[in-house]
């Protein structure tokens, strides 16, 4: 019995270890390269759309924004143009208000996290 016990210590020391070792191997480097991949998200009867992270940098200048429609505006309009350059605010805004509600729904998630 002592045997089986002396094995499962031995092997969540090494687990705690190698636990260990991954979490000190963590560079701010290494976190702002996520911060730059592209993601997917499915808008509700329209199809994928891709986006990017917002950064810190763009929850500053979004959170300057008192208006809130004009705050969701440059939310999307941040997301977009990491995965797509030709996006702009005043693209967002010829949206038809239907396709603009579903891009927002489908992005909520992202967003809210960062306004917390």
């Amino acid at each position: 019995m002592s045997g089986k016990v002396e094995e499962f210590k031995r092997k969540l020391e090494e687990h705690e270890r190698k636990v260990e070792e991954r979490l000190s191997a963590i560079r701010i480097d290494d976190l702002l390269a996520s911060s730059m991949q592209i993601k997917t998200a499915l808008v509700d009867g329209i199809g994928e759309i891709r986006y990017g992270r917002l950064t810190v940098e763009d929850i500053l200048a979004i959170n300057s924004i008192k208006d809130p429609t004009e705050r969701s505006i440059e939310a999307i309009t941040r997301m977009l143009r990491k995965a797509d350059p030709a996006v702009t605010a005043e693209k967002i805004k010829a949206l038809p208000a239907d396709i603009f509600a579903k891009i927002v729904t489908a992005l909520a998630k992202e967003i809210t996290q960062n306004f917390r």
